[in-house]
């Protein structure tokens, strides 16, 4: 289920500065990636016992939030690259979710408390990576070779987990 001003991710898709349509404050000299890794079904069932309706059906999807998202006009040669990667690790905790999702759907368990513990876990696991691939590169600043260097980190991990990659819902 995609709106018109979300895009989930996809593998070959790229983000462009046309997708950060979120206007930007004129003291503002920084770009800015929303995205969230959005529970689906939207509606999730939980009867009093806390058990999932249909949790079988249970995922997550990263989304990228283009009216939460701005870009400086100024660094577009230079930072389109890192919003891309932001959200490619976005993605990455998206499918490592996705297979905690699956395991736990094979033990049968139900109750949405489990499920949303473990994506609370994996989502501050998410952040934590996010602060890292920041610092090391400089927010985008940092040489070509660094964010490279991510880049193939956060591919490889990525196809590490393709078999937990879904089509956009």
């Amino acid at each position: 289920m995609t709106s018109e001003n979300i895009i989930q991710w996809q593998e070959g898709c790229k983000l462009d500065i046309s997708d950060f349509q979120k206007e930007r404050d004129i003291n503002d000299s920084y770009t800015f990636t929303a995205y969230k890794i959005e529970f689906y079904p939207l509606e999730v069932v939980v009867d009093r016992n806390d058990y999932i309706q249909g949790y079988k059906d249970l995922t997550v999807v990263a989304e990228f939030h283009m009216n939460e998202s701005h870009f400086h006009p100024d660094y577009e040669a230079d930072l389109l690259k890192f919003e891309q990667l932001t959200f490619d690790i976005a993605e990455l905790f998206a499918r490592k979710i996705r297979k905690k999702f699956e395991e736990m759907k094979t033990e049968k368990e139900r109750r949405f408390s489990a499920y949303q513990y473990e994506y609370n876990v994996l989502l501050k696991a998410c952040r934590a990576y996010q602060s890292e691939f920041r610092k090391a590169t400089n927010s985008g600043w940092e040489s070509q070779k660094e964010i490279n260097t991510w880049e193939a980190k956060i591919h490889n991990e990525l196809n590490a987990l393709q078999k937990y990659s879904i089509k956009p819902l």
